[in-house]
């Protein structure tokens, strides 16, 4: 009966806690290729007391308003310069993926702002200073697509459980190990954020700053998870997901961006989002 009830007690904690990742179904296929324009991913590594972070922001808005969904832009709020300090600095937008990736890729350590694009590594470094990002965006938009991502996802507002599905459809054969990232991100968060260009907003400080695409957290881990090795064209691999939107989060702005890269080179090779 003691363990019964302990059985229980387990079962409250795991149904109750925010967010949890429950085991994926997954499923591994061959089938018909098809085609696809290859997406980019700009990850913006950014903080809100960088003074130059706000330009950087516009850049990226002005490039996704010139490329639309062929651009998915991500906020990375990591490293010095996203830490909370005393108000009106006292967000925290960090997440563990952030500060992991931000680490990992060096990213600012060389200062913020700057991005990955595709996690494209350029000869020693992986970052890119805002004024390339024009000009790589446009070069790695012009790659050819080696993988098609259909994403799907539902929500139920009054449970706030959120449903994720993601099939990875390979356009050529590879060689490699390939992995799944998926992320969930959240736009129009507002709160105060240095900066030092007037056609940015106020200086030096924008005290109703509307931060966009922020990363909130990795659904399936820091680095994802593997989905196929060595595929062949038409091969294709299906994961989903079902978590607990956490409560502080507004449904109405979250998205969720899901990207597949080699696992060797961390190259991104297709990148989807959608929205709530």
């Amino acid at each position: 009966m003691k363990n019964i009830a302990i059985l229980f007690v387990l079962l409250a904690a795991i149904i109750g806690s925010g967010c949890d990742h429950i085991e994926p179904p997954y499923k591994q296929q061959s089938g018909q290729v098809g085609t696809a324009d290859r997406k980019v991913l700009l990850e913006d590594f950014t903080g809100h007391t960088c003074v130059n972070c706000p330009t950087a922001a516009l850049i990226a808005h002005n490039l996704k308003t010139l490329y639309g969904d062929r651009l998915i832009v991500m906020a990375v709020h990591a490293g010095y310069f996203a830490r909370p300090q005393s108000a009106p600095f006292d967000a925290d937008y960090r997440s563990q993926a952030g500060e992991a990736w931000d680490q990992f890729f060096n990213i600012s350590a060389n200062g913020n702002p700057n991005a990955l694009i595709n996690r494209q590594k350029n000869n020693t470094y992986w970052h890119y200073p805002p004024g390339s990002w024009s000009t790589k965006v446009s070069e790695a938009m012009q790659s050819e697509a080696h993988a098609k991502i259909e994403l799907n996802t539902s929500y139920e507002a009054s449970t706030r459980k959120l449903g994720i599905t993601a099939k990875t459809t390979f356009l050529t054969r590879l060689q490699g190990n390939f992995r799944l990232q998926v992320c969930l991100v959240e736009d129009s968060l507002v709160s105060a954020q240095r900066n030092n260009d007037p056609n940015a907003g106020t200086t030096p400080v924008i005290s109703q700053y509307v931060h966009r695409h922020v990363l909130r957290e990795a659904v399936n881990g820091i680095w994802g998870e593997q989905i196929l090795s060595n595929p062949e064209a038409g091969y294709s691999a299906t994961k989903s997901y079902q978590l607990n939107l956490p409560a502080g989060y507004n449904a109405q702005h979250c998205a969720v961006i899901v990207f597949v890269y080699d696992a060797e080179t961390y190259e991104v090779l297709q990148v989807e989002e959608k929205h709530l």
